[in-house]
């Protein structure tokens, strides 16, 4: 995962200097170890990044006790007539991505996005938008580095993929992390939010964003559908990808004829163990709220723990 580090040669120490002018919609990343404040201008809004200063007395497993300088850091938004607002990134991120966004057609102003970043293979991350609101600009919170739901980042210029006025701004389900193998087994499928009327939407079941999960599904089956070792990972996020895209029926087919029999048989942790991998699978897109139950409880000949039913029967559905 690049950290941009040309995004730090941009910055600029405020009160010293004017900031600098960076496209709208690009991210810029702030390291800790920098211990430099940073300075940006985008779009007419502009973001200052100031690291917090350590205690006296660090306590703990924190940077300040360990390294010296404070992971934490202090942003602030300013955009001519409205009033500053300052979040502090997350007390546990390894470094910030921070960009200014237009979330909305219709928004006065545009936004800003502060991703706080665990770094590591895992890559969790918790997202603060700073949404307009009235005359000044309001908080938002999305995920948790200790939950570890989401991962990935989100690119440069977001879209309007939906066509309905609003960025749509794409992250990765976390929950899918070393869920059916290694961490590297494990594609985790997209997931899709916007900032409306205030609020953080999960637009991942919006059938005009079908598009984005086929999408993954393609670059996902040729794994699944291979003799390759460890290929289940592929298969678990290909078959969610499959009920958002609006194609689970023929996925789950295809899975049943190729997912990999024996192997290491890893399972979720949260999840009942079940002896084969299309029943561990059908209970973790179950809770993981990519498909419904059928309203026994129970699809015939698929789902019951500790059980050898027989491939093919009756999938589970896919939510609406």
């Amino acid at each position: 995962m690049s950290l941009l580090l040309p995004a730090l040669l941009l910055a600029s120490v405020p009160g010293t200097a004017a900031p600098a002018t960076v496209p709208i919609g690009h991210f810029q990343t702030w390291l800790p170890s920098s211990r430099v404040p940073m300075a940006f201008t985008s779009g007419g809004v502009t973001v200052e990044v100031a690291p917090l200063p350590c205690p006296s007395h660090p306590e703990g497993e924190s940077a300040c006790r360990w390294d010296g300088y404070n992971n934490q850091a202090r942003v602030t938004v300013r955009a001519g007539g409205v009033t500053p607002l300052s979040v502090t990134t997350d007390r546990q991120s390894g470094y910030a991505r921070i960009a200014v966004v237009r979330f909305g057609r219709g928004d006065p102003r545009p936004g800003v996005i502060v991703e706080s970043q665990s770094g590591g293979s895992g890559g969790n991350l918790s997202v603060q938008f700073l949404a307009p609101s009235g005359t000044g600009y309001r908080a938002l919170s999305l995920g948790s580095l200790q939950g570890g739901l989401l991962q990935g980042e989100i690119a440069d210029e977001p879209r309007d993929l939906s066509e309905d006025g609003y960025v749509d701004l794409e992250l990765r389900d976390g929950a899918f992390d070393s869920a059916f193998g290694c961490n590297a087994c494990t594609p985790r499928p997209p997931r899709l939010f916007a900032v409306k009327h205030g609020r953080v939407i999960d637009e991942s079941r919006d059938p005009a964003l079908r598009p984005v999960f086929a999408a993954d599904m393609a670059r996902l089956e040729p794994h699944c559908l291979s003799g390759e070792s460890g290929r289940n990972g592929a298969c678990a996020a290909y078959v969610a990808d499959a009920a958002r895209a609006g194609r689970f029926r023929s996925a789950w087919t295809k899975m049943l004829a190729h997912y990999e029999r024996g192997g290491d048989g890893r399972q979720p942790d949260n999840d009942p163990h079940f002896v084969r991998f299309p029943e561990s699978l059908r209970a973790f897109l179950i809770r993981t709220g990519y498909i419904l139950s059928s309203p026994s409880g129970e699809g015939p000949g698929v789902g019951r723990p500790r059980r050898r039913d027989a491939d093919g029967e009756a999938p589970p559905q896919p939510l609406p």
